[in-house]
């Protein structure tokens, strides 16, 4: 099967089905070559503790700006 037979089958195929074509073939090609993979590393568990208190820290020194730049008004 040649690449020009191939191609509108591939160009219709939705983004994601395109992405996991392109690293099908890449591991294929690894393979193929000898080369050794490194799967990707777990993913950290989400924690939104770690998180906690992030924006409003920042909204806090913003007001603390706002009320002194107002207290140089008066």
């Amino acid at each position: 099967m040649s690449i020009a037979e191939i191609l509108p089958s591939v160009i219709s195929l939705p983004h994601a089905d395109k992405f996991r074509l392109v690293q099908l073939l890449l591991e294929q090609l690894a393979k193929e070559d000898g080369i050794a993979l490194q799967s990707p590393p777990d993913p950290q568990p989400f924690n939104p503790r770690q998180f906690f208190g992030v924006a409003h820290s920042s909204r806090q020194e913003v007001d603390a700006y706002l009320a002194d730049m107002r207290e140089g008004w008066q």
